[in-house]
């Protein structure tokens, strides 16, 4: 009988000591800024996004894993223009000598965290499906500026990707065909002809 209580005992203060091991010490308020260093291998952190503005909708949701020391991210999409797009896991190297990362994004919006008057709910960040923290953008071009360096951060996680490539004007000037001659032709009529009534 004596045995079999210090059996269960063991068994006991084992199980208690195993489940003290797996309750992960990252706290999503705290350390979001240093979620590379500081996640371990229970740690998931699933980051909403609505970078929907003015007619266009577009939603994006990244999710943050790390496995064996590595933190990885896999990204998903859903807009107007290209429906949705999935991408597959990637690894996501954080260099603190690149200001260009989620770490620093993350650590300047925690000042986002109070909605105001013309405020937007841009990013709902969850970590494990317990803690959350909501993240706003306040007014048009604060939105437009955090879209922008998001999608910098992105670009060259998926460099061989097209989704996050900026656009860029032709170097060469294009020819215009003579249907688009004509219209320009036309406003600049217009234009004279404004010009002779005043």
């Amino acid at each position: 009988m004596r045995t079999l209580f210090i059996f269960i005992l063991i068994l006991i203060s084992n199980e208690w000591v195993c489940s003290q091991t797996n309750i992960s010490s990252f706290k999503l308020n705290r350390d979001i800024g240093k979620f590379s260093e500081l996640m371990t291998e229970l740690d998931t952190i699933v980051v909403y996004s609505d970078w929907s503005i003015c007619q266009s909708e577009r939603y994006e949701k990244d999710v943050i894993t790390k496995r064996n020391d590595s933190v990885f991210i896999q990204v998903s999409m859903r807009d107007d223009f290209n429906g949705g797009v999935d991408y597959e896991k990637r690894l996501y190297k954080y260099d603190n000598l690149d200001s260009l990362n989620f770490e620093t994004l993350y650590s300047k919006l925690q000042y986002h965290s109070i909605p105001n008057h013309q405020s937007t709910l841009r990013f709902q960040i969850i970590h494990n499906r317990m803690d959350t923290l909501n993240l706003f953008t306040y007014g048009l071009m604060d939105a437009i500026k955090i879209s922008e360096y998001t999608g910098k951060i992105k670009d060259k996680i998926y460099a061989d990707k097209d989704y996050y490539k900026a656009l860029t004007t032709p170097k060469e000037p294009v020819n215009l065909p003579d249907s688009a001659l004509m219209d320009s032709i036309l406003m600049n009529d217009l234009e004279h002809l404004f010009e002779d009534e005043k």
